[in-house]
């Protein structure tokens, strides 16, 4: 597409968006986890993504990406940005569909072993391109425009497989720890964040990464995650720097929109019209871990939780403080059964599952790109696997 069609999408968009802010929430759409739609509704929305790649969108969104590349990762606009940016593809895609909402990969219950993920189907996304052309899926013989045409590639990290990503427990764990956005944000950004680009490879690995429609999936599961985080006290938190190494707040303009922070942090209010399947409910169950992944079976996140309970005192002080201070909707550990200065080995639990797996660690391309601070990745590099080491050697096994 030239810079005209560029301009005249973006004037376009410009409008519609602009008349949205104005009116409000008229139609509040729900994200739901992809591998829950129906056959009839994956088709409808590949019906809309087809008729949005036809008309330019998926270029039009990879050009701001790759610009703003640098004002957006690295940095603590990253979440905002992001929720932003997404919000805007939805957008684009409700006029062709009102009812258009962005699915979420919940890839914490994939993450031992992505490649054999469902969503990586035929029948979905499609799977690896070993380095080329995917060979099927929802972007099968697309051209994708910028910055060049070209086909979408994938090029997974471990050759027909990829390298395992960072677990539920692990995720749960950095939601407890850090409560600035700071601290929450490197600490995502740096994990699961790159482990997935990596993973899935080829455009996905690139400043215009956004052509690949697993972005959205991915980036809609992280703001689901912040989602969740804001909810255990953190709804307004908002604090760090910019690229520039300036202070940001919730008055903060974002880049390329120029909307305040602010307007980002609550869904279903100002431009976020969305919101995530299931969540409410869950959050008055106060099952913290199952909103973070859902289980793959009914009980597991339950069975998973009051397993980590099991976890000596020292241990969940450290890792899980919320399971100990009784914050996040949870019991305070021993609340019921006196103190847990020693694991148990005789509750009512099954021990069943599997001990966690060393994730993959960020490559110096990846760090180099986003121009992260070597030794904060390497601190929190060395901290996962630290985290997989104790809860092992304690016997703690994961149904993830």
């Amino acid at each position: 597409m030239n810079i005209a069609g560029l301009v005249g999408l973006a004037l376009a968009h410009f409008i519609v968006g602009l008349t949205a802010a104005q009116g409000g929430c008229s139609n509040v759409v729900t994200r739901r986890d992809i591998m829950t739609l129906s056959p009839q509704e994956w088709s409808q929305m590949t019906s809309v993504l087809q008729r949005m790649q036809n008309d330019g969108w998926f270029t039009y969104f990879a050009d701001i990406h790759n610009r703003e590349f640098n004002n957006i990762h690295g940095n603590d606009n990253f979440f905002p940005w992001h929720r932003r940016f997404l919000r805007d593809f939805e957008e684009a895609g409700q006029r062709y569909d009102p009812n258009f909402a962005v699915p979420y990969w919940d890839e914490l219950r994939d993450s031992r072993d992505p490649a054999g993920s469902p969503v990586l189907s035929n029948y979905r996304l499609g799977g690896n391109g070993f380095g080329r052309c995917i060979r099927d899926g929802l972007q099968q013989g697309w051209t994708m425009a910028f910055p060049s045409p070209h086909c979408l590639v994938r090029s997974y990290d471990r050759g027909g497989q990829m390298q395992p990503w960072y677990s539920p427990e692990f995720i749960f764990s950095v939601m407890q720890r850090y409560n600035d956005m700071h601290g929450f944000r490197e600490n995502i950004e740096f994990t699961l964040h790159g482990s997935v680009h990596l993973g899935v490879g080829g455009d996905m690995a690139t400043l215009y990464s956004s052509n690949d429609f697993i972005f959205f999936l991915h980036h809609a599961n992280l703001d689901r995650l912040w989602d969740q985080w804001q909810s255990w006290g953190h709804q307004w938190t908002m604090d760090g720097r910019n690229n520039a190494g300036s202070s940001i707040g919730l008055g903060s303009g974002l880049p390329h929109y120029g909307d305040p922070i602010g307007s980002t942090m609550q869904l279903g209010v100002n431009r976020m019209c969305f919101r995530y399947a299931g969540t409410w409910s869950r959050r008055r169950a106060g099952n913290s871990l199952a909103l973070v992944s859902t289980p793959p079976m009914s009980n597991g996140a339950d069975s998973a939780e009051a397993e980590l309970e099991k976890l000596p005192l020292p241990i969940l002080q450290k890792w899980f403080p919320a399971l100990v201070s009784g914050s996040h909707g949870a019991a305070p550990v021993g609340a019921a059964a006196g103190t847990n200065n020693t694991r148990s080995t005789s509750g009512s639990v099954r021990h069943v599952g599997h001990f966690l797996v060393y994730p993959a660690p960020l490559t110096e391309a990846w760090v180099s790109m986003h121009r992260f601070d070597r030794r904060k990745v390497a601190k929190t590099m060395e901290e996962a696997r630290e985290f997989v080491d104790v809860l092992n050697r304690a016997g703690y096994k994961s149904p993830y």
